[in-house]
């Protein structure tokens, strides 16, 4: 008997963790957290018999919760190689800055650490018992995969978060060539049809230039990985001249990234783009570095704290400036409140924002067309299940492949044990 069991990530963003399981293996696919107005939660905590990890990212909804699994116990980890670095990197940034209890600390993620083992795209890795696992570049931050894991009488298909579309930095995901019986198909963005990307970039670049030409500086608060990265190879590839700054986290993001050239589309433009760009190495520079015409790529995307948030304040009172959000803001954070009322809140309460405000759709996710694609092309599935988005998007993608492509499509439910 071969079952899949849904411990976190349905209908919902965050803790994403799925368990398959038949007589002789139990490959467990990420485990993550979940932000939400209380601490920081995990999935349901299962420790079955020869357990092994796969990890199809380094973002913190698929791999916060893996130093849990080290409390007491044990199980091989894999992932590939720059995944490795940058779930260092976001592990101890979590540890450092969490405002609440978590329930492991730095000894737990360090033997999680002892027991990872580097994988790489579209090489089988025999798990023993007639189980195989295969990472496929899933196009969505670099490293990133989605898994399918064969069993003695199953092949399942996790997408996890994947991008079927090729940007500056990244190729495009890559589909099984081998049809699966079982689909996990992330549902993020089920409801919403992004621009060619293209398009969005020709619109960015014309509002940094403009902005520029009048004297202004733009800030654009960008994810640590990969989108400020992103953002830095488009301002390239466009030839953008201004002077260009880089800080925060993503510097360091920046490092491991020119460690892993393979994991990218094209490297030579992203080894420029970050050779280009002035990373801020001082005090000094943070408090003097807007008063000039320029771009500054920061930490954190949503502006909950980050440098990002310090160069808000010292822009926010000049109409010539720009704020350039390129990432979706969630209902509530500083960036959403922002987009939709021009306030921040700079710590000694609102202030009104005159600074130019647009959202660029830089999504890493795939849109509407895409999923819909995709689902389609699993048309012969026995099942497809809808995780990782709202409770709408979820059941909004399940239903419209089930009765518009025949494909037997169901939103999955937390704590749901399916048996095939």
């Amino acid at each position: 008997m071969t079952r899949i069991h849904f411990l976190g990530g349905c209908k919902t963003i965050g803790s994403s963790a799925y368990l398959i399981e038949d007589e002789s293996s139990s490959v467990l696919l990420d485990f993550g957290v979940s932000f939400g107005s209380s601490a920081p939660s995990f999935p349901k905590l299962i420790r079955p018999r020869n357990l092994t990890v796969a990890l199809t990212h380094a973002h913190l909804d698929h791999s916060g919760g893996l130093p849990l699994i080290f409390a007491s116990g044990a199980a091989p980890v894999y992932m590939t190689a720059i995944t490795r670095e940058l779930i260092r990197l976001l592990l101890k940034d979590f540890i450092r800055i969490s405002e609440y209890y978590l329930p492991f600390e730095e000894y737990e993620m360090q033997r999680l650490f002892r027991r990872i083992k580097i994988v790489q795209y579209d090489e089988p890795v025999d798990l023993g018992n007639g189980t195989t696992l295969t990472f496929l570049d899933a196009g969505h931050i670099p490293g990133s995969a989605s898994i399918q894991v064969e069993t003695n009488t199953h092949r399942f298909y996790y997408s996890g978060d994947i991008n079927t579309t090729q940007t500056q930095l990244l190729n495009g995901a890559r589909i099984p060539r081998k049809s699966p019986d079982v689909v996990v198909l992330e549902s993020t963005y089920a409801q919403t049809c992004h621009d060619p990307r293209s398009q969005i970039e020709k619109e960015f670049v014309e509002g940094v230039s403009d902005t520029i030409e009048s004297g202004g500086s733009v800030l654009v608060p960008a994810f640590a990985v990969a989108r400020s990265q992103e953002i830095l190879c488009i301002l390239e590839k466009h030839r953008v001249e201004c002077p260009i700054y880089l800080d925060g986290m993503a510097r360091e993001a920046a490092r491991i990234f020119l460690r892993h050239p393979t994991f990218f589309r094209d490297y030579p433009l992203l080894r420029d783009a970050l050779k280009k760009a002035n990373w801020i190495r001082s005090k000094r520079q943070r408090e003097s570095v807007m008063e000039e015409a320029c771009v500054m790529i920061a930490p954190a995307g949503m502006l909950r704290g980050g440098t990002a948030a310090m160069y808000l304040r010292q822009i926010l009172d000049d109409a010539k400036n720009a704020v350039m959000l390129v990432g979706f803001q969630i209902p509530g954070t500083p960036g959403r409140i922002l987009l939709e009322d021009h306030v921040f809140d700079d710590g000694l309460g609102l202030q009104k924002v005159k600074a130019r405000v647009k959202l660029f759709d830089f999504s890493s996710h795939a849109g509407q067309d895409e999923l819909l694609d995709l689902g389609k092309a699993f048309s012969n599935a026995q099942n497809l299940f809808t995780v990782h988005g709202e409770a709408e998007a979820c059941e909004f993608l399940a239903t419209t492949l089930k009765e518009q492509h025949g494909v037997n499509a169901y939103a999955a439910e937390t704590d749901q044990r399916i048996e095939l």
